[in-house]
């Protein structure tokens, strides 16, 4: 294989062999349902009903989230693409007390595990004893620390109450393994062993006195694996993190990655090797303690966004995590996983907060797709629509392998010079990642043309001229594709998903700002191109077609052998609007202003502020009721049937008073009309930190870091209906401080204390649900 460079212009030549597929260290560590659905592994991807599948992972803490609302952000999470969730247990939420276990409430973990089964969701336990998490002491009680024996070892001490932890949490999983019909595919014990421990927060003195990261190897993690299955905690696999050297079994074990682009734990960040193009499965980012060639790539922790400190506070944007998800695939990752999908509030412990030194006392948001209230962030869309993209092409995917062209290796993440690019591939077929997105640097919009040279014919991108990859995008484009029987040599637009309507294949693209839609098909592959607007042109032995994005156009392609095709191509805003949901008996492409999640067959549409929503169904419904409070109205817009939903606006009574600088409080009236779902309050302010008390408890706290504070109350509104919202903010001070020690320590400061709400507002969320039946006959 070789590239050459020249201006905007690059030619490569693929000649790489297909990657060897074979039986490795996880194969057969697998299982069957009792419904014969099942899992096993080759030494490069994860199989699902013995079909190559390319998982998404998503980390929620079912502790840190209120407990009756769980089954909504389960749900919510399943519309987002996740396909397995991961939790941990975290000891000291649940035996803060020597001996006093407390499995009720929002510590329920076998509802938790029972809403998971429900709803089709596979679940990876992560039991510890240590975890960290950013909870006090990693998760361990205060209490451990005062028995004269070495946590995190084979101390006989020790492993007692291991074992007796280990009992506890499989009293709650009795029968909800995946064999047992349950959900739990696997049990990850122990975290980041051998690599990291957590601040000791019982110690209590300094923020330097560290737990330990553990001194017996594997050997610990075989003794802990063993205690786990004498006390019936047998799951078809075990999990292991894996960065940093940390000790992994050889046997029945799945090492797991991380990849972090904004980390508190690094003063003064440059910017990360997170988003440049290698084979990960040939060589890892960093120094491992297993043969990477035996076990597939697989990441539980790419971040969904990061935690501020109150020493670091970063910010964690959309694009960041997109071109990571796509860098990693691109890099031979075959499950992603993210931490943290789904963010939350720490409980308030008896003796103390559960929080590690440093961050929030409550707080877990972590910036994450859902936020610790159940905000649907930026990044929730972007994660969907590379979820869709695995869910109907992971088959493909998977068996691929990494093709890194030889420049790429010296691309350094401070350059800005180089387009960044690399390929997987099989048989001369595959996917073109692009990137242009680096943390921490400023990239140019870049005006390209790619020449691909396979085993099956030239591809390029585009085929005339040249496309901008814009700054901060990433995108992953088909060649030599075949869409039963309908070839693809080369297109400018990403795959999203596909699906059989009526027995005819429909495939969704979708075009990136600054990329031409473009499909170059085999003309020898179809017979007839039907497109109302665009252009169509043969040239040889290819097809061109340049079709008009939106939902409002669409194309049918007759094959050579018969069958009909239908492609849309949707615009990018589009494409972070849709959905594939199976609803109303049948598989549909939801496109929709508002967000959407599927509960007992009703599709229920939030909007925050937006009390007109729009939802467009392909194929369209025959039939749609709305919630009776919704005035729905319908039209069609192409192959789509579209549904204008109204719903009246509500502006609740609220008072705001400021009884004394830097303090607000706010009364409000609970009696929400049933078209309202969430209140949000949204404050604009300035200072250090905040709190937000209700009653005489605090509901979560706020590190500031340049974006405004928001606040779900749907799960405090019985306590609202009584008592008032108290806000206090503690200044931020501007100026110097001296201090010095007369008998007792004394700090004068010199300067300003800014303190201040700019603004607070309530931004209402309304809800309507959905029943829709059968398909119209002329879709």
């Amino acid at each position: 294989m070789n590239d050459t460079i020249a201006g905007s212009q690059i030619r490569f030549i693929l000649d790489a062999e297909d990657k060897e597929i074979r039986a490795g260290r996880m194969t057969g560590s697998g299982g069957k349902s009792p419904r014969g659905e099942s899992y096993d592994f080759t030494n490069y991807y994860m199989t699902r009903n013995a079909k190559p599948h390319i998982p998404v992972v998503g980390e929620f803490h079912f502790s840190r989230f209120a407990y009756l609302q769980w089954e909504e952000e389960l749900l919510k999470m399943k519309a987002g693409g996740v396909s397995i969730v991961a939790s941990y247990v975290f000891w000291n939420f649940h035996e803060e007390q020597e001996g006093e276990f407390n499995w009720s409430g929002n510590l329920n973990l076998r509802h938790f595990v029972d809403l998971c089964g429900k709803h089709e969701l596979p679940l990876i336990v992560r039991i510890g004893p240590f975890c960290h998490g950013e909870v006090r002491n990693g998760g361990m009680p205060d209490w451990l620390f005062s028995y004269p024996f070495e946590v995190r070892s084979n101390d006989e001490g020790y492993l007692y109450y291991a074992k007796r932890l280990y009992r506890e949490i499989a009293r709650q999983l009795n029968g909800c393994f995946y064999q047992e019909g349950g959900p739990v595919i696997g049990v990850q014990l122990e975290n980041e062993y051998m690599h990291a421990g957590a601040p000791m927060d019982a110690w209590g003195y300094t923020r330097e006195k560290y737990i330990t990261s553990g001194r017996d190897g594997r050997e610990h993690l075989k003794m802990l694996r063993h205690i786990a299955e004498e006390v019936g905690m047998k799951p078809m696999f075990y999990t292991a993190t894996a960065w940093g050297n940390a000790a992994v079994p050889e046997e029945g074990t799945l090492p797991m990655l991380a990849g972090y682009a904004y980390t508190p734990w690094i003063p003064n960040q440059p910017p990360s090797r997170e988003y440049l193009f290698r084979d990960l499965h040939m060589n890892p980012v960093e120094e491992v303690d297993y043969d990477s060639l035996e076990y597939p790539a697989a990441y539980c922790e790419l971040a969904g966004g990061m935690q501020v400190s109150y020493h670091a506070r970063p910010v964690v944007d959309a694009d960041s995590v997109e071109a990571m998800t796509i860098v990693k695939l691109a890099n031979g990752s075959n499950l992603v996983g993210y931490y943290m999908y789904h963010g939350g509030t720490n409980p308030i412990g008896k003796n103390s907060y559960l929080n590690e030194q440093a961050l929030p006392k409550m707080t877990y948001d972590y910036q994450s797709p859902l936020g610790e209230f159940g905000r649907v962030g930026e990044s929730y869309d972007r994660i969907r629509t590379l979820s869709m993209f695995l869910e109907a092409y992971g088959e493909l995917l998977a068996p691929m392998g990494c093709v890194v062209p030889d420049g790429q290796h010296a691309i350094t993440p401070e350059n800005t010079m180089d387009m960044r690019w690399s390929v997987r591939q099989q048989d001369g077929s595959g996917f073109l990642f692009m990137n242009n997105y680096q943390d921490h640097v400023a990239m140019p919009d870049r005006d390209i043309q790619l020449e691909l040279h396979t085993s099956k014919g030239t591809a390029l991108y585009p085929r005339e001229g040249t496309m901008q990859l814009k700054t901060g995008m990433a995108a992953i484009l088909p060649f030599h594709m075949n869409l039963n029987g309908m070839k693809i040599i080369s297109a400018t637009v990403q795959p999203l998903t596909r699906f059989m309507v009526n027995q005819e294949l429909t495939a969704v693209f979708y075009a990136h700002d600054g990329m031409m839609p473009e499909y170059v098909i085999d003309a020898s592959s179809v017979t007839n191109v039907d497109m109302l607007e665009g252009t169509v042109s043969e040239q040889g032995n290819e097809v061109v077609i340049h079709p008009i994005a939106g939902k409002d156009h669409h194309l049918r392609i007759t094959t050579s052998d018969g069958i009909m095709i239908r492609i849309i191509t949707l615009t990018r805003e589009e494409a972070l609007h849709a959905y594939r949901f199976r609803v109303g008996g049948e598989d549909r492409l939801v496109i929709s202003s508002s967000h959407l999640y599927v509960q007992n067959e009703m599709l229920l549409c939030t909007s925050v502020e937006q009390p007109e929503m729009e939802v467009s169904f392909y194929p369209a419904p025959e039939h749609v009721s709305a919630s009776k409070y919704a005035v729905s109205s319908q039209s069609k817009q192409g192959i789509f049937g579209t549904y204008t939903l109204q719903v009246s606006p509500y502006e609740p009574a609220v008072e705001v008073d400021y009884p004394k600088e830097y303090a607000a409080t706010l009364r409000l009236d609970t009696a929400w009309p049933e078209q309202v779902d969430d209140v949000w309050i949204e404050i604009d302010y300035e200072g250090d930190v905040a709190a937000a008390h209700i009653h005489h408890q605090m509901l979560t706290d706020h590190i500031h870091y340049g974006h405004s504070w928001m606040l779900g109350l749907k799960q405090s509104r019985h306590l609202l209906a009584e008592h008032a919202l108290r806000l206090s903010i503690t200044p931020i001070r501007k100026g110097t401080t001296e201090s010095y020690v007369n008998q007792a320590y004394v700090e004068r400061f010199e300067g300003v204390e800014i303190g201040k709400f700019n603004e607070i507002r309530v931004r209402l969320q309304y809800r309507v649900g959905l029943i829709l039946a059968g398909v119209r006959e002329d879709t």
